[in-house]
């Protein structure tokens, strides 16, 4: 008897000391599982895929080199030709003004002509050249060339609230343990009464058995139920010392550190508010929803603009010098410039008509698919609502069983000391006591997890 008591009182201070709360449970879990880095890392990825999209407003630089020798001997009279060498370099770099859909190219091109046969046959030339063009109709104000980096933007909103609802998820799944932790805890608190009152009250009638004021049968009785009393703490200890053990190496603690601080009878009180407004707004899955249509509206933007006649406005500027001499081939130079339109457009244009009708169809169905999320969302939340209501009258329901329940113990006691009542009949009242409290707990547990399923399911489980 004495050892049971003090396994219950050990027990006991051990919670107090080393316990873990709701909070700090979820702090030491995203500080150490490898499932919040693994979200992290994907989120990164997603971002530099979003920079890898303004690829298109780098500058273009290239350099181009060549040397030829012509020799026409045999298809021109003109000998100037004959073993002439060209040696030219070509500089340019190209700019596409994404806001506007516009592009710019700047060209330097130098040209040296020469031959051995004739020293005075040394032509420098020297070309400067700006071409700039930009879109009327078709990709004006470079909606068509903004199109990737908007999609990126809206992917990476979508990625967030997408990693938030994992991370919620899995914190739902871990919590419950947690809750189950401090279940198995009560449970286990529970158990070791009854351990200990089996064996108070198994000494006892072994002591009235000697004064021969009981039976053998009541000794019996009392041995049956202090060894069930010992299963149901030995099979208790067992689930928690389980619990305990998974939860040491998902936190990465010592196994003595696994403790639940958690009073499973506390209240929550659900939001009376329209239910379904506060999902509209506050639904991380409705806003993916949405996000989805803006994707798909931005797309359509560009599908309808596609559709448009090409036609773009060309500006160009260039001067050009040659001369034997490489800087006076700079310095003197003439200059022209050219504006012109280029118009071109598809006749009939089945692939613009055919993307804009696909990607209509698929916005009207991510419209409708929202409304079936936001049908099952609502359902779902309601019907927790209503669980969550139903289980605090069962709750108070199990309070009034349990002061019956001791109070049909003490009578039954009272009624066996008085010679006037059998010991089965206290030791089922007893049990009846252990029954309601276990079953109370029970209760707590799956009260207090649907709370946690409703918050997860209303987005207010994460801070």
């Amino acid at each position: 008897m004495k050892e049971n008591l003090i396994t219950v009182l050990i027990f006991a201070i051990c919670l107090d000391a080393q316990a873990m709360t709701q909070n700090k449970f979820i702090e030491r879990l995203k500080n150490t599982h490898p499932f919040f880095t693994q979200l992290d890392l994907s989120l990164q990825i997603k971002q530099i895929d979003q920079q890898a999209t303004r690829a298109n407003q780098d500058w273009l630089v290239g350099v181009k080199t060549n040397f030829k020798n012509e020799d026409v001997s045999d298809i021109s009279s003109i000998t100037t030709y004959n073993n002439l060498n060209t040696t030219s370099i070509d500089f340019s770099a190209t700019k596409k003004i994404v806001s506007s859909g516009a592009g710019i190219t700047v060209k330097h091109n130098w040209k040296n002509k020469s031959k051995a046969e004739i020293a005075s046959l040394n032509i420098k030339r020297n070309k400067f050249s700006i071409d700039y063009f930009y879109p009327l109709l078709k990709d004006a104000s470079g909606i068509n060339d903004q199109l990737n980096t908007d999609l990126s933007n809206i992917d990476v909103q979508i990625s967030r609230l997408e990693i938030a609802e994992q991370q919620e998820i899995f914190i739902l799944t871990q919590l419950k343990k947690f809750i189950d932790l401090a279940y198995a805890q009560e449970r286990l608190m529970i158990n070791n009464q009854r351990l200990d009152l089996a064996t108070q009250e198994l000494t006892l009638v072994k002591q009235k058995f000697t004064m021969s004021v009981v039976d053998k049968v009541d000794v019996l009785l009392q041995e049956d139920a202090y060894q069930s009393a010992k299963q149901q703490q030995l099979q208790t200890q067992q689930d928690l010392n389980f619990l305990r053990h998974e939860m040491a190496i998902t936190l990465d603690i010592d196994f003595s550190n696994v403790r639940a601080e958690f009073d499973l009878y506390q209240g929550y009180t659900t939001n009376d508010d329209n239910l379904k407004q506060y999902l509209l707004t506050n639904s991380r899955v409705l806003k993916i929803a949405d996000l989805n249509q803006d994707l798909l509206e931005r797309q359509l933007k560009s599908d309808k603009n596609n559709s448009k006649i090409q036609l773009d406005l060309k500006l160009g500027i260039s001067s050009e010098g040659e001369n034997s001499r490489y800087t006076s081939s700079i310095s003197s130079q003439s200059s022209s410039w050219n504006i012109g339109l280029d118009l071109s457009y598809p006749i009939g244009g089945m692939q613009a008509k055919s993307a804009i009708e696909k990607t209509q169809i698929k916005l009207a169905r991510a419209r409708e698919q929202k409304q079936e999320q936001l049908l099952n969302i609502h359902a779902k939340a309601n019907a927790l609502k209503q669980k969550i209501q139903y289980l605090v009258e069962i709750l108070e329901s199990n309070k009034m069983q349990i002061e019956i329940a001791k109070a049909r113990t003490k009578e039954e006691k009272r009624r066996y000391n008085n010679a006037n009542s059998q010991a089965s009949f206290v030791i089922s009242a007893q049990n009846n006591e252990q029954s309601a409290s276990l079953n109370h707990i029970q209760v707590a547990k799956s009260y207090q997890q649907s709370v946690l399923d409703f918050k997860a399911t209303i987005d207010q489980l994460l801070p």
